[in-house]
């Protein structure tokens, strides 16, 4: 199920000027539309304002508390895609913490880039298990040549513990390499990876829904 709208938490309590000369004591509460702000009145009772209501002023100010809902969030990882490819699963972080999260409009750009990340990330941790079962047969086959029956077999088992650890010093060469790529691209990639987005109130999944905001450098 999909609950709520935008919220909006420690709002003041402000007396808004009306175009019509009427005032109202209210702070706000959410904002359930692109033009309308839900309020509390100073008698506890909602209510849903529209923007074009509001004095020049007041509406300066509304869009200012609007602004703040928008917040930098860095994405990290693209881990799937839910209810039919609307919303994109994600781990991010920011200033507020990591976690994760449900992506409405994420760019397609910041999806590429991810799905990058992770496919260095997977031929770093293979290339780790190589290294590992590389470090293992040169042990083995190390042992073999002391403990071994025959001097064929010792001579044998010496050869292939050799061509291991080559095998492995090689595996951990590029390794390196591949770790100093994978920094360096995450580095370079990190501010187009960063969006605005703001949380839309919204649950799905037991995950919040946010909203990527609709940037002139995405389409």
């Amino acid at each position: 199920m999909l609950l709520g709208v935008t919220t909006v938490g420690a709002a003041e309590m402000r007396t808004w000027n009306l175009k019509s000369g009427a005032t109202l004591d209210a702070e706000i509460v959410a904002f359930p539309g692109p033009d309308t702000v839900q309020v509390k009145r100073s008698d506890g009772k909602m209510a849903i304002l529209p923007a074009a209501y509001l004095t020049d002023a007041d509406r300066a100010y509304l869009d200012a508390e609007r602004a703040k809902q928008w917040k930098e969030v860095s994405i990290d990882k693209v881990l799937g895609e839910v209810s039919a490819g609307r919303y994109k699963k994600c781990a991010v972080s920011g200033k507020d913490g990591g976690n994760e999260i449900l992506v409405a409009k994420l760019p397609s750009q910041v999806e590429t880039i991810a799905n990058n990340r992770q496919q260095q990330e997977a031929q770093i941790t293979n290339l780790s298990s190589r290294i590992t079962e590389d470090s293992t047969a040169a042990r083995n086959a190390d042992a073999a040549a002391v403990t071994g029956g025959t001097r064929a077999y010792r001579n044998a088992s010496r050869a292939q513990a050799n061509l291991a650890v080559k095998d492995e010093a090689a595996a951990k060469a590029a390794l390196a390499k591949l770790k100093a790529d994978y920094a360096k691209y995450v580095k370079k990639t990190k501010a187009a990876t960063t969006v605005r987005m703001k949380n839309t109130g919204l649950v799905y999944e037991a995950l919040p829904v946010w909203e990527c905001q609709v940037s002139p450098k995405w389409p």
